[in-house]
């Protein structure tokens, strides 16, 4: 409707194709956009900056162009042979069908681009310390130095998101998990679409440990000897964990009669250092909002600046 298109009439060009699929793509993916562009000038003027605001634009774009091809080529059986292939998608019918398809498949992809995320972090990591955590100075390092826009929360964001490590205040960092884990990350995450967050892959180990345990309970000496077989995407496995990990976990169940408890605050914690790109450190209870949420109640921007 923003652009004036009437769903009776097919769409006039491959022009007209594009900008519907991409303010719809630009919608989901930055959901402020809802607000602050609501003129179809606006959203054509904000189209060749999107990677701006959404660094991985270009290349949801290359997806797009895939995922349409693979709908063409699946339902070549129902389509006309001759009509116009490049007009495959004008009609409202069609178009409906192909966004159907694009929620559909953006699951996966969304995995992945958190997937390369989470290494693009590792990489920015102390290698001798491997503690999940990245200093603050490395996290908007390429940030700053214009080499790429990811990694650009402001730090209340980031506080408020749970990600912040100020345990050293000199020089505090960004905890890798839980920044990986925030509302920050996930698509389309307004009221008006279902949101995709990158997915938690502590929540897989702890099923693995819940599986084999069965009961929400257990000695440490087990605990101990499953984790160390269990391997993550960074953990190798079997490995020998450290003597000072171990006195944690028999700490644990010292308050416990002898037990750990699979579910409380201080295993979450243990499994954070056990696994510290995989397990987020457990924070303090508050409702964690999205880049556009923090804006709407706090009228401050989530994004640092580059000054």
């Amino acid at each position: 409707e923003i652009h004036g298109l009437s769903v009776d009439q097919p769409l006039a060009s491959q022009d007209e194709e594009d900008l519907v699929l991409q303010t719809f793509m630009l919608y989901f993916l930055l959901p402020l956009t809802q607000t602050a562009l609501n003129t179809s000038q606006d959203i054509r003027r904000y189209l060749p900056q999107a990677h701006v605001g959404y660094p991985g634009w270009n290349h949801t774009m290359v997806w797009l162009k895939d995922v349409k091809e693979g709908v063409k080529y699946q339902d070549r059986a129902q389509h006309n042979p001759f009509a116009n292939n490049k007009e495959y998608f004008r009609e409202f019918a069609s178009m409906t069908h192909l966004v159907e398809k694009v929620m559909d498949a953006i699951g996966l992809y969304q995995d992945i681009e958190c997937k390369e995320l989470k290494s693009m972090l590792m990489e920015l990591e102390d290698p001798d310390l491997n503690n999940g955590r990245v200093p603050l100075d490395k996290f908007y390092g390429p940030f700053l130095a214009g080499t790429h826009s990811f990694f650009s929360e402001s730090p209340t964001y980031l506080r408020h998101l749970g990600t912040i490590d100020d345990s050293n205040p000199r020089r505090p960092s960004a905890i890798v998990s839980n920044f990986m884990y925030g509302r920050n990350l996930c698509l389309g995450a307004s009221d008006t679409f279902h949101s995709l967050c990158c997915v938690d892959h502590c929540n897989v180990l702890m099923e693995s440990l819940e599986r084999r345990i069965a009961q929400p309970m257990a000695p440490p000496g087990v605990i101990a000897q499953l984790v160390a077989a269990m391997p993550s995407d960074t953990v190798a496995a079997p490995r020998t964990l450290p003597g000072p990990m171990l006195e944690k976990l028999d700490g644990i169940a010292a308050h416990h009669g002898g037990h750990v408890p699979l579910h409380g605050r201080l295993f979450a914690q243990w499994m954070h250092h056990a696994y510290p790109n995989e397990c987020p450190y457990p924070q303090a209870a508050e409702a964690p909002m999205t880049h556009h949420e923090f804006f709407l109640h706090t009228s401050s921007s989530p994004s640092a600046s580059r000054d």
